[in-house]
Formats: C-alpha cells, sequence, structure tokens
C-alpha cells in the first residue's frame, strides 16, 4: 500500500512539474528513506518539520555578489554558494511539502519594487569546521557594504522560479537563490537594498574556505496538516 501511494504521489508530482517544464531532467523517484523522510535525487525532505536540504560547496571567499546558491550551470562568477544538485528536484521537493508553484509574469521591476511573492522560508547552511558541525542561517555568508554589517537576519522568500516556453527557467539557468531579485530564481531576498548590485559581498569573516563541503537547509515555516 505504501508503495502505491508513494508511486501515485510521485506520478501526480511529476506530472504538475512537466505540465511546467517539457525540458525536464530525468525524473527519480521519490523514496522514503526513513518514516515521513523522503529523497529526489540528492535532495532530502523531512515532512513532519518541511525543511529540506541538500549537498553544496563554498564557491566565493570574497568580491561581490548577486547569488546565495546557484548550481553548476549558474552565474558562479557571483554567487556564495554552488551545487550539483538540480533546481527542479528543489522545486519539486518544495511542491511535496506545499509551496507555491512557479509565477509566470512578474518582472525585475516588481521584485525590486513590490513585496515579493511567495512563502517565507529560513535558509541554513551547515559544513564541519575542526571536527565539530557549524550552523549558520545563511545571511551570515553575505555583507552589505551599504550598512557596513552582515545581511539583515530574516526570512527569504520561497517563490518558485518561472516557465518560459514550457521550460522551468531555474533549471535551465542553474539560478536556485537570489541576492539581487532575480523572478527567474526559486528563491530571493525580501530586504531593502535588492534592486543595487553594488552592495552585497561576501561576509569574508563567516565563510569557510573555499570548496568546502556543506548542507544547505531551506525550512519552510510551520508544519504542513
Amino acid at each position: 500500500m505504501k508503495f502505491l501511494l508513494l508511486t501515485c504521489l510521485t506520478f501526480l508530482l511529476t506530472a504538475e512539474v512537466m505540465a511546467e517544464n517539457t525540458n525536464v531532467v530525468a525524473n527519480p523517484p521519490v523514496k522514503e528513506v526513513q518514516p515521513g523522510i523522503f529523497e529526489i535525487g540528492k535532495v532530502r525532505l523531512d515532512k513532519s518539520d518541511r525543511s529540506i536540504s541538500f549537498p553544496a560547496a563554498i564557491n566565493m571567499t570574497n568580491g561581490p555578489v548577486e547569488y546565495l546558491l546557484v548550481s553548476a550551470v549558474g552565474k558562479l562568477h557571483e554567487s556564495v554558494l554552488k551545487t550539483e544538485v538540480d533546481p527542479m528536484h528543489i522545486h519539486l521537493s518544495a511542491l511535496l511539502l506545499g509551496a507555491k508553484g512557479a509565477q509566470t509574469n512578474l518582472t525585475v521591476h516588481d521584485f525590486d519594487t513590490k513585496e515579493i511573492p511567495g512563502e517565507s522560508i529560513d535558509l541554513l547552511v551547515q559544513w564541519t569546521e575542526d571536527g565539530r558541525e557549524k550552523k549558520v542561517r545563511a545571511e551570515q555568508l553575505v555583507f552589505n557594504t551599504a550598512t557596513l554589517k552582515v545581511t539583515t537576519k530574516g526570512p527569504w522568500i520561497y517563490n518558485g522560479s518561472q516557465v518560459h516556453g514550457g521550460t522551468l527557467v531555474a533549471q535551465r539557468d542553474g539560478l536556485i537563490v537570489a541576492i539581487m531579485s532575480d523572478p527567474l530564481a526559486l528563491m530571493n531576498n525580501p530586504r531593502p537594498g535588492r534592486e543595487n548590485d553594488e552592495i552585497w559581498e561576501v561576509n569574508k569573516s563567516s565563510v569557510p574556505p573555499l570548496n568546502t563541503p556543506v548542507q544547505f537547509i531551506l525550512q519552510f515555516k510551520g508544519t504542513k496538516k
């Protein structure tokens, strides 16, 4: 019975995403690895606390940035973190947890000047340092040169990217978490200054060394009933 339900769930979720993306990567099965904990490719989701986690790595240790996280085909020259995980698998996991689907027509100007639509989430980064696990909020890895402070503590927004010509753009372009407004990314920064490409830098005092393996964690608010 559990296998049948899981198969039906996989089919329904795949159908929803395929309706958004005709050029999707090969669809992996949804595997239950522990009670209430599932894997889609390299992405793990926990239904009980509405969290998603997957492997990533430190991509930059200094300099200006416009993205917090991109995939291997993304804008690696301006992102704090990188991952080999497919954005589509992240989005499929988010849909399974009840997140909203992709937006279709909002512009960068809309994201710059209006409240970004979507679901508030906390982003966390975890790695091993001197034999101990260290976990920080993702915004601690980004410095705001306008305020001369670490980026303000608070949530990010899961907006779900957009679909162009039958393709989920986040998958095509490797856009996962944007610091500057980008409606094509899966997630965005809602803080003031997100329209300014001159104020965001890697927080050199917080990031571990280049290529350090990390776990990237999305914590959705509340418990999905």
